[in-house]
């Protein structure tokens, strides 16, 4: 979905994730409590899965791909996943994205 790459470019812009590092987004439907998607890192160096919600709304969908790009960025760094900055991020991340688009 042109999207959530175009999400996915925007947040490797701000959070200088270098645009080399491969990131793909499935939308699926995740049945776990409270969770609206998560990251995982490939076999492949610097190549990353995001899963969201199907069920999300258009704005959670968008925080969501912006929460899990901070993982990414975690995660390349190898840095432990932290929620907290995750959270913290989200928000301005979108938007950016809203008033830049």
């Amino acid at each position: 979905m042109a999207l959530l790459e175009d999400i996915v470019d925007f947040c490797k812009t701000e959070l200088n994730i270098p645009q080399d590092v491969l990131v793909s987004v499935e939308r699926e439907d995740i049945s776990e409590d409270n969770v609206k998607g998560w990251t995982t890192d490939s076999a492949e160096d610097d190549e990353y899965d995001i899963e969201i919600d199907t069920r999300l709304s258009f704005k959670e969908t968008i925080l969501t791909v912006c929460h899990e790009m901070v993982h990414v960025l975690q995660l390349h760094e190898n840095r432990e996943l932290d929620e907290v900055e995750a959270y913290e991020k989200e928000e301005s991340l979108y938007r950016k994205y809203i008033n830049n688009s």
